[in-house]
C-alpha cells in the first residue's frame, strides 16, 4: 500500500506540473484543470483511505494524523466544486469534440 501509495503521488505531481505547464503558456486550461482536479482529489483519497487502512483501528481515532489527513481530504474533494461537476464538463468536451470530428 505504502508503495501504491508513492506511484498515486508522484502520477499526481506530474498531473499538476503538466496542468501549470499549460497555464503558464497562458492558455485558459479548463480542460487540463478539470482533469487535475479530479485526479488529484481522488489519489488523495486513496492515498489517505490506503494510510488509515495501514494504521487498522488506530488510523480513524485522534491519536494519528491519518484519521484528520482523511476527514480533511474529503473536504478538498468539494472545494472548489464537486468531483462530478468536473467531469460532467470534461464529458461534456469529449461529446463537443466527437460532434465536430463528425462535421456536425
Amino acid at each position: 500500500m505504502l508503495a501504491e501509495n508513492m506511484i498515486d503521488l508522484r502520477q499526481a505531481e506530474q498531473m499538476v506540473y503538466w496542468c501549470a505547464d499549460v497555464l503558464d503558456t497562458g492558455e485558459l486550461g479548463t480542460v487540463e484543470s478539470s482533469m487535475t482536479k479530479v485526479a488529484v482529489s481522488e489519489v488523495l483519497m486513496r492515498v489517505a483511505d490506503r494510510c488509515v487502512q495501514v494504521m487498522g483501528g488506530q488510523g480513524v481515532t485522534g491519536d494519528t494524523i491519518d484519521e484528520r489527513v482523511f476527514r480533511e481530504v474529503r473536504a478538498f474533494r468539494i472545494y472548489d466544486a464537486p468531483t462530478e461537476v468536473h467531469t460532467w464538463s470534461l464529458a461534456k468536451k469529449v461529446k463537443q469534440d466527437w460532434k465536430t470530428a463528425q462535421g456536425e
